[in-house]
């Protein structure tokens, strides 16, 4: 059976989890993408790693709302964040580096393999969340599978 996971529930994934989809629209066109994360209880923060013809970054800006997806096999459950993708401002730089490095995944810098790093740029996002809705899978006595 499916349920709604608790507020406390859906903040320990999003704590735990280090890397999730980034999902982006322009217009009826979508873009998904694995993005590493930190979370501060307040906004889910991305350190993007880009270059200047990046199909993602051209997304990042058409996107009005975005979602992000986090999900674990054992035991089954999923949050969905939606809201505003903004990037940080430089005043809030030291705060979105605080949660990419309490929780984020370890990404790969050079996730352009043909590109030269000096031919990269990165700066730190924030989703802001609008709505938040976890589930979990559970068995029929109850416990979560």
């Amino acid at each position: 059976m499916v349920v709604e996971m608790t507020p406390s529930a859906v903040d320990a994934l999003l704590t735990e989890a280090g890397s999730g989809v980034l999902s982006l629209a322009d217009g009826a066109e979508t873009y998904a993408v694995p993005e590493s994360f930190g979370y501060d209880g307040d906004a889910l923060y991305f350190q993007l790693v880009y270059h200047e013809t990046s199909r993602k970054m051209a997304f990042v800006r058409a996107t009005e709302v975005a979602t992000f997806t986090v999900y674990t096999d054992d035991p089954a459950e999923s949050v969905l964040v939606r809201g505003r993708l903004e990037r940080v401002p430089d005043a809030d730089r030291a705060a979105a580096s605080a949660a990419m490095a309490d929780n984020a995944e370890i990404p790969a810098l050079n996730v352009y393999p043909d590109t030269e790093a000096e031919d990269l740029s990165m700066a730190f996002y924030r989703l802001i969340p609008e709505t938040v809705s976890g589930r979990e899978l559970t068995r029929s006595d109850g416990e979560a599978d």
